[in-house]
């Protein structure tokens, strides 16, 4: 079934008896719509807070605005852009939206608060209808609030996945698809509380890509590219679902383990070099293995804050690269 939608340009439209009446019921009771509307909102408030941040004369001011606009598009039809997306009233009424939250709950409390405007402005008009525009008003009301419902509903599971992918991306390294420096030294933080609340230990450990500037002077930067995702791929299999693996900034990497001792961690630690070295890494024509050094630091044996942690850790990664090169003769690594 096709359905024709009704034409905004339509001529006699602005002498149509109805909204001749609609329109001079908006102009000459918009206070009143105001004010219904706003103890509606006020009702359904219950804490202090709230109800003292509640934005009452900038609210008072855009809704009167809004109801003298919806008076001017039933006058003149062209009246009706002005509430479309760079019209006068679009822009003013994008200033409700601080009568919602942050979240997906304060959605929720925004759409509400429409709904509670759009009734206040129906059940007004109700009252100034002849009988049969009336229950032509109420069956509209009815199904434009579930049909609010749908569109609450909908609004709210699309900011929740949107929010939610954002959080995502905002704690995730976009080359090798671990977690970023600032998810780690968040987490890190809430490990610390936890261990000074509940005392559970928990470790740290630190890894290091050797040789990443001699695989980029020699086989460019998209192999060095190449030679991190890998790491992070032998991260992923050799850690536990409940580990933390981390890029911590350019060729190191971090890996927090709750509930772990030290030396549950050096093993972990050495399965994750053993492994690279059993799956060689293709770059142009050759096969590589990689390697890397490992720094270690549990909590609370080396420390119970997050900077004396990472501090130990470091430490510990460069004793460790000091006796790899030591082994070499001194030489150094990049060579």
């Amino acid at each position: 079934m096709n359905v024709v939608p009704p034409d905004r340009d339509a001529p006699g439209e602005s002498n149509n008896p109805l909204f001749a009446k609609a329109q001079n019921v908006l102009e000459s009771h918009k206070l009143d719509i105001t004010k219904a509307w706003l103890n509606r909102i006020i009702a359904q408030i219950d804490d202090l807070s709230t109800l003292e941040g509640f934005p009452t004369q900038e609210s008072i001011q855009v809704s009167v605005e809004l109801i003298e606009g919806l008076a001017a598009a039933l006058r003149d039809p062209a009246g009706g852009r002005e509430f479309e997306p760079g019209g006068r009233y679009y822009e003013r009424a994008g200033m409700l939206g601080a009568l919602g939250g942050r979240d997906a709950q304060g959605l929720v409390s925004l759409s509400q608060s429409m709904l509670a405007l759009e009734n206040a402005v129906w059940e007004l008009l109700v009252q100034s209808l002849r009988k049969e525009d009336r229950n032509l008003l109420a069956l509209v009301m009815r199904l434009r609030e579930a049909l609010h419902g749908v569109f609450t509903a909908s609004t709210e599971s699309y900011y929740i996945r949107s929010n939610t992918e954002l959080d995502r991306l905002a704690h995730t390294d976009v080359l090798t698809g671990l977690y970023n420096r600032r998810y780690m030294v968040q987490e890190l933080e809430r490990h610390v509380e936890i261990f000074k609340r509940y005392r559970h230990p928990f470790s740290l450990l630190m890894l290091d890509l050797d040789y990443l500037k001699w695989i980029n002077d020699n086989y460019g930067h998209p192999a060095g590219d190449a030679a991190l995702k890998h790491v992070a791929t032998m991260l992923k299999v050799n850690v536990r679902d409940v580990d933390i693996p981390c890029r911590y900034g350019g060729d190191e990497f971090v890996v927090l383990m709750p509930e772990t001792e030290k030396d549950a961690v050096e093993s972990v630690g050495a399965r994750i070099i053993e492994s690279l070295h059993k799956t060689k890494l293709k770059l142009d024509h050759s096969l590589v293995s990689l390697e890397m050094s490992v720094g270690i630091s549990s909590c609370p044996e080396d420390g119970r804050e997050s900077e004396e942690l990472l501090q130990e850790a470091d430490a510990s990664l460069y004793r460790a690269k000091q006796r790899k090169t030591e082994a070499l003769g001194g030489q150094g690594q990049e060579q």
